[in-house]
């Protein structure tokens, strides 16, 4: 239904960019495709589950729970798309034992960014 949305857009917008000569039509048009091409594979690219059992064990991944170990693997597969994939911990902000839940999570945090590839 979006994709048959999408193409009556697109020929509306193509009939009015004949009538007025715009070319930002066209840029218009281009950016609604992109966005529907992010939207159609973004459920497959962001089902951890799909990953091998291998796979969320090295990352101590369980899919449906959510963790920081889930959000890396996920970063992982979305860097296969994307130019750049950021990533919030949610325990990052020490107020009590600064040195030992600091050292904690760098040390958490580099064993997942050492099993991080574009493969």
């Amino acid at each position: 239904m979006q994709r048959d949305s999408l193409d009556a857009l697109k020929q509306l917008n193509t009939m009015r960019a004949s009538v007025t000569g715009d070319s930002e039509i066209a840029t218009r048009i281009n950016s609604f495709e992109m966005a529907f091409r992010m939207q159609a594979v973004a459920p497959d690219l962001m089902d951890i589950g799909k990953e091998s059992k291998e796979t969320l064990e090295m990352y101590g991944a369980e899919p449906g729970k959510p963790s920081f170990a889930n959000n890396c693997l996920l970063a992982r597969r979305l860097w296969r798309r994307a130019c750049l994939v950021q990533l919030y911990h949610e325990a990052w902000d020490q107020h009590s034992n600064l040195v030992k839940d600091l050292t904690k999570n760098c040390l958490n945090t580099d064993a997942r960014r050492r099993r991080w590839s574009r493969t």
